[in-house]
């Protein structure tokens, strides 16, 4: 895992609250059978977050108190270090998705407290879906697609119409781009956008 700096540490932490593209998690040892509702919630972020505009990042090591204000209470060395195995745990989470997600395992230091860091970017050309089940209940559903929701509070939810509207403009722009960088014009028919606004008619 590469180290972030002391200056980038402090700005993933300095809000104190969730945002769009932020989220934080308790610390927990990813290799504890115990820990699989905390795993399947990381799970379900990095999934939502790739159907989010600009990706973005899940901090582990902070609890949520009982106010909901966020606790940095930090990571011990064995559970930082239970965060080595990156192919290990992109194949536990890729398992969820029908397509590949992207995101890097980076970890931090701020004050004496150790964090594990991911960075996801969203989605290449199709939104991620879920694929299965996960065994806790209520975290991972078959065939939901999970974002970040655009509204406070912020966290990782199926999508709604709001953010639907969103991912169609951003597979839309992918493929706007796939096309220009092949030097490709389309001649003929109707175009994505064109489709997705004459099936959502209040599209932007």
């Amino acid at each position: 895992m590469n180290k972030l700096t002391d200056e980038q540490m402090a700005a993933l932490l300095e809000a104190g609250y969730e945002l769009r593209n932020r989220e934080f998690k308790s610390p927990f040892l990813w290799s504890d059978i115990n820990s699989r509702w905390l795993k399947e919630r990381v799970a379900r972020a990095v999934l939502g977050m790739t159907n989010t505009r600009s990706g973005g990042q899940i901090i582990i090591g902070v609890e949520e108190g009982k106010k909901k204000e966020l606790i940095p209470r930090g990571l011990t060395d064995n559970q930082l270090n239970s965060f080595e195995d990156y192919d290990g745990i992109k194949g536990y989470i890729d398992g969820f998705s029908h397509t590949e997600t992207n995101f890097d395992i980076s970890w931090g230091e701020l004050q004496n407290n150790k964090y594990v860091v991911f960075t996801i970017q969203e989605f290449y050309e199709i939104p991620a879906i879920c694929k299965k089940d996960g065994q806790e209940k209520d975290v991972l559903k078959k065939d939901v697609i999970y974002t970040r929701s655009k509204k406070a509070p912020y966290g990782t939810i199926p999508v709604t119409d709001i953010e639907l509207r969103e991912i169609i403009h951003m597979a839309v722009d992918k493929e706007k781009y796939d096309l220009k960088t092949r030097g490709w014009i389309r001649k003929g028919g109707v175009s994505p956008e064109d489709f997705y606004k004459s099936k959502v008619k209040d599209i932007d």
